[in-house]
């Protein structure tokens, strides 16, 4: 038997699941191979040591996961990579991660009001006998955010805390800024052209 054989065997020979012929032939391998003796060793003590800790987390009540020894692959690399090219596509997914995440650029036109009314100010407007930049600002002072509702959607500002938020209340503008996660940082704010579209 090799010691390929044997590397394939192992797990089994170590859980005593192996048949009586390779079991046969693993011990005689493992008396004249010192590596594979080694690793059958470590291997052995990895498997008590994970039926030790599975014996005490099922007096504490708790269901263990069972681990196979071979999992550790002692002395032996997880995956058939060398550690620099794991290393290099760690960090290839972290950049490609990190640029997933990178806010979007956005220009948009919209109105910006406040979080409860979306833009529908109509019946407190006429209940309250009130503009609809007073409905807003109302609205603010009462919990709601600011937010752009454009032809496409209503987005929520991020930076609440902008000055010139109040004074654009129910006004149409135009926002520069990013998009991340459905919100928009704003960086500009000014008055939009009547005639200028989305």
């Amino acid at each position: 038997m090799t010691c390929g054989d044997v590397d394939r065997l192992m797990t089994p020979f170590i859980d005593d699941t192996c048949s009586a012929a390779d079991r046969a032939g693993i011990l005689a391998h493992l008396e004249q191979c010192r590596d594979c003796r080694a690793r059958a060793e470590a291997e052995s003590t990895a498997r008590h040591v994970l039926q030790a800790h599975a014996a005490v987390a099922r007096t504490l009540g708790v269901s263990p996961p069972w681990w196979r020894p071979r999992v550790f692959r002692l002395g032996r690399p997880t995956l058939p990579m060398a550690p620099p090219v794991l290393l290099v596509g760690a960090i290839v997914v972290a950049a490609a991660f990190g640029w997933w995440l990178q806010p979007t650029p956005v220009t948009a036109v919209g109105i910006i009001t406040d979080s409860f009314c979306n833009g529908r100010h109509g019946q407190f407007t006429r209940e309250f006998a009130v503009s609809e930049s007073e409905c807003t600002l109302g609205c603010i002072a009462r919990g709601a955010e600011f937010v752009l509702v454009t032809d496409t959607g209503v987005y929520r500002i991020r930076n609440q805390e902008m000055p010139q938020l109040p004074t654009f209340a129910s006004q149409r503008v135009k926002v520069d800024g990013t998009m991340a996660d459905g919100a928009i940082v704003v960086q500009q704010l000014a008055a939009a052209d009547a005639g200028h579209a989305q």
